[in-house]
C-alpha cells in the first residue's frame, strides 16, 4: 500500500505539473495556484509536503485547497472524499483540467469506466495533454475498445515517445487482436525505454505463450521469478504455462504462490466440465464450466471449453458469444475460429463462415480438417476453383483420403473438369467402393461420355449398396430403354414399386413400357394403379386415354382424356402418341445439387425455378420426380388421331425413334380402326 500510495503521489504530482491556471483570482489564492504549478518540481517527499501545506494555509476553502485535500485523500486511499473534494475543486472553478484529470484517474481505479472517460475527455478539451490521451488509452483498452484505445496511445506517444508504459500499453492491445508481429516490436521499444520495465518482459512471456512457445515463456518468467519472487502475475503465467505442458502439480503450486487458493478448486471444475463434455452430460458441462469462468473471467481456456459445451448442447448464440470472446486473445485459437465457422455455416452466414475458416488456417496452416471446411463451403458456394484448391492442398497432406477425393471429383465435375472429374471418382470408388454417391456420380459421367457398359457397371454398385437410389435407378433405366431391353426395364420399374408402393410415377412409366410393348391390358392396369394414387394425374390419364383409343373403348377414352384436360390444360392434344419413350422413362441422372437451407445463397445450375422463370418448361417432370432430357425442339409427329367421328388405333414410335433417332419415325403400323 504504501509503494501504492507514492506511486500515486508522483502521477498526481506530474499530473498538476505544468498547468497554468489564471482564473482572474488575487490574494492567497493566487498564490497557492503558483505553488500548485512548482509540485511536479519538487523532489523529496519533504518538499512536496512542506508546499501542500503552505497551499492549504494560503487557500483552504478554494479551489487549489480542496485539490490539495483531495491529493491527500487519494493518497491514503480514501477514494470516496478523494472524489468528493475533486468535485469540490471544480465546482469552484469548472476548467480545472488537473482537477478533472484526476478525478478521471479516481473513477478508474474504482472501476467507473464511463465516468473516467468523461471526466478525462473533459480534461483534454481544456489541456491537449499527452498524459490525458495515455488514461484515456488505459481505460478503452480495459473497456476492450481497442480502435479507441491504440488513437489515444498514438496520440500520447508524440508528446510522451520513450514512455516504456506506452508502449507496453500498445503492445499487449496488439497481442489480444493476434497482431504478434506489431506487438513485439512494441514490447522491444519498452524495454528499449527501459530494460527493467516489468510489465513489457511480462507482456513477451504472455506473447510467448500466445505463439505457443511455451518452453521460451517458461524461461522468461523464471528469469523474472528471480527479480520479483513477489510478483502474482508471474506465478499466474507460470500456472497457464505448466497447465498448458501438462504438469498440473506444477501449476498448482505456482497458484497457490499468486495467492489465488481457490486455483485447485478451479482446476477441478475445468476438470469435471470436460468430463462432462466427454461424457455427453453437456448441461453439467456447462454449469462446472460457467462456475470455472467467474473464478478467472476472461480466461481463454476455459472461455473456448464453454464454448464447446455450449456448442454441444446446441446453445450455438452462447457458443459464438464465448468462441468470440475467446478468439479476441488470440493465441493457438485455431480451433476456436474453425468451431466459429461451424456455427455460422450452419446459421446460413456463409461469407462469415469463410472469414472464420481462413482465420484458423492463419493459425494452423496444416489443419486437414479446417482446410476441408473451407474447401466444401467454396463448393456450396459455387466457388468451385477455389474450392478445388483447398481439396488439392488436403491430399498433399492427406493422399490416400477417399472423402476428399470423392469431393475433388465433385468439384471438378461441377466445374466441367470432366477428365479429372473421372480420374478422382476412380480413385474415390478404388479407395471406398462402398460410397454409392461416388458410384452413382461416377456412372453418370461414364453415361455422359455413351460408356454405357461402364455406367451400368457402377450404377449396379450404387443400388447394391444402396437399394432405394433413386437417381441410380433412372441411370439404370435409362441404359435400359436405349439398349432397348424393356424385360430388364420393366424389371427394375417392379422393383420400384415394390420399395415406393405410393408413388404414382412408377407405375405410370410401367404403363408406358408395356404400352410400348403392346401388352394394352398390363399398360391399362399400371395406368390405372398410378390414377388410383393420385386422382389429377395428369399424364396418366391421358396416357389411359391413349390407350383406350387403341383398343376401341372410345367412351372410357372421353371420360378420362376429359379427366386429363381438367387436371393440366397445358397437355399436349390428347390424340397424341406417347411421347419419346426413352425421355419419358427415364431421363437424363440429375447432376449433385448444393445444399438449398442456406438462405441468400445463390441459385444452382439446373434448379428448376431457374427455368421457370424463365417461362420455360421444367426439366423436371412433376409426375416422376427426374429431370427429362430436352428434345432439343423436335417434337414427333402424331401418327394416330380421332376426327371427324373416325376412329384410329395409333401404334408408338418405331424403337428407333424411341432411343433417340434424329427425330425419323417409322410409320409403319398405321391401322384405321
Amino acid at each position: 500500500m504504501k509503494k501504492t500510495s507514492i506511486l500515486a503521489v508522483a502521477l498526481l504530482a506530474s499530473l498538476s505539473f505544468g498547468f497554468d491556471w489564471t482564473f482572474g483570482l488575487s490574494g492567497k489564492c493566487s498564490q497557492a495556484r503558483k505553488i500548485v504549478d512548482t509540485l511536479g518540481e519538487k523532489k523529496s517527499d519533504a518538499e512536496r509536503e512542506q508546499a501542500e501545506k503552505r497551499i492549504l494555509e494560503l487557500c483552504p476553502d478554494g479551489a487549489a485547497g480542496s485539490f490539495i485535500k483531495a491529493v491527500r485523500y487519494e493518497r491514503d486511499g480514501k477514494l470516496d472524499q478523494a472524489i468528493t473534494e475533486y468535485r469540490q475543486c471544480l465546482k469552484e472553478e469548472a476548467s480545472f483540467p488537473g482537477a478533472s484529470a484526476n478525478l478521471g484517474n479516481v473513477y478508474y481505479r474504482k472501476g467507473m469506466y464511463d465516468e473516467a472517460a468523461l471526466e478525462l475527455t473533459k480534461a483534454l478539451s481544456i489541456k491537449d495533454d499527452p498524459r490525458y490521451h495515455k488514461g484515456l488509452g488505459r481505460i478503452y483498452a480495459d473497456k476492450k475498445m481497442y480502435p479507441l484505445a491504440m488513437y489515444h496511445y498514438g496520440e500520447a506517444l508524440k508528446g510522451l515517445p520513450d514512455d516504456a508504459a506506452l508502449h507496453t500499453g500498445l503492445a499487449d492491445i496488439y497481442r489480444k487482436q493476434g497482431m504478434f508481429d506489431k506487438a513485439g516490436e512494441e514490447y522491444f521499444k519498452a524495454l528499449s525505454a527501459d530494460s527493467a520495465n516489468q510489465d513489457a518482459r511480462l507482456g513477451m512471456a504472455a506473447l510467448y505463450l500466445d505463439t505457443n512457445e511455451t518452453d521460451k515463456a517458461v524461461s522468461e518468467l523464471k528469469r523474472l521469478q528471480t527479480v520479483n519472487p513477489q510478483n502474482k502475475r508471474i506465478h499466474l503465467l507460470l500456472a497457464e504455462a505448466y497447465e498448458r505442458k501438462g504438469d498440473l502439480r506444477a501449476a498448482e503450486y505456482e497458484y497457490l504462490l499468486a495467492g489465488k487458493n481457490r486455483s485447485v478448486e478451479l482446476m477441478e471444475q475445468m476438470r469435471k466440465g470436460n468430463a462432462y463434455l466427454q461424457s455427453g452430460d453437456y448441461a453439467k458441462a456447462v454449469e462446472e464450466l460457467e462456475t470455472a469462468l467467474k473464478e478467472k473471467p476472461g480466461d481463454r481456456q476455459t472461455l473456448k471449453k464453454l464454448g464447446d459445451a455450449y456448442m454441444a448442447a446446441g446453445r450455438d448464440d452462447e457458443a459464438i458469444e464465448a468462441y468470440k470472446e475467446a478468439a479476441l486473445m488470440k493465441g493457438g485459437a485455431a480451433d476456436v475460429h474453425r468451431n466459429l465457422g461451424i456455427l455460422y455455416e450452419k446459421k446460413g452466414l456463409l461469407d462469415e463462415a469463410v472469414v472464420e475458416y481462413r482465420e484458423a488456417l492463419r493459425d494452423d496452416p496444416d489443419s486437414v480438417e479446417t482446410r476441408q471446411l473451407l474447401a466444401d463451403i467454396y463448393t456450396l458456394r459455387g466457388s468451385y476453383s477455389q474450392a478445388i484448391e483447398q481439396y488439392r492442398e488436403v491430399l498433399r497432406m492427406k493422399k490416400d483420403s477417399p472423402r476428399v477425393h470423392f469431393r475433388l471429383a465433385r468439384a471438378l465435375a461441377q466445374n466441367k473438369n470432366y477428365k479429372e472429374a473421372m480420374s478422382e471418382y476412380l480413385t474415390a470408388v478404388r479407395l471406398d467402393p462402398d460410397n454409392p454417391d461416388a458410384q452413382r456420380e461416377l456412372a453418370n459421367l461414364y453415361r455422359r461420355n455413351a460408356m454405357d457398359d461402364e455406367a451400368e457397371k457402377h450404377y449396379k454398385q450404387a443400388l447394391r449398396i444402396r437399394k432405394n437410389d433413386i437417381d441410380s435407378r433412372n441411370g439404370l433405366l435409362a441404359i435400359y430403354v436405349k439398349k432397348k431391353d424393356v424385360t430388364e426395364a420393366i424389371s427394375l420399374l417392379k422393383e420400384n414399386t415394390e420399395i415406393a408402393p405410393d408413388d404414382p410415377s412408377n407405375f405410370y412409366k410401367l404403363g408406358i413400357l408395356y404400352e410400348f410393348n403392346k401388352d394394352y391390358d398390363t399398360a391399362i392396369t399400371s395406368y390405372k394403379k398410378a390414377v388410383d394414387l393420385k386422382g389429377d394425374h395428369a399424364k396418366a390419364l391421358n396416357a389411359l386415354g391413349r390407350v383406350y383409343m387403341k383398343t376401341g373403348r372410345v367412351d372410357e377414352a372421353k371420360t378420362v382424356l376429359e379427366a386429363a384436360k381438367k387436371a393440366d390444360p397445358r397437355l399436349e392434344d390428347t390424340t397424341a402418341l406417347m411421347g419419346n419413350v426413352r425421355d419419358e422413362v427415364a431421363p437424363e441422372p440429375t447432376v449433385y445439387r448444393k445444399r438449398s437451407y442456406y438462405s441468400g445463397g445463390k441459385k444452382k445450375r439446373g434448379e428448376s425455378t431457374r427455368s421457370a422463370r424463365k417461362g420455360k418448361k421444367s426439366r423436371r417432370s412433376s409426375d416422376d420426380g427426374v429431370e427429362r432430357k430436352a428434345s432439343k425442339g423436335k417434337k414427333g409427329k402424331k401418327s394416330s388421331e380421332v376426327s371427324k367421328g373416325k376412329k384410329v388405333k395409333a401404334t408408338p414410335k418405331s424403337g428407333k425413334a424411341s432411343s433417340g433417332a434424329k427425330g425419323k419415325k417409322s410409320t409403319k403400323g398405321k391401322k384405321k380402326k
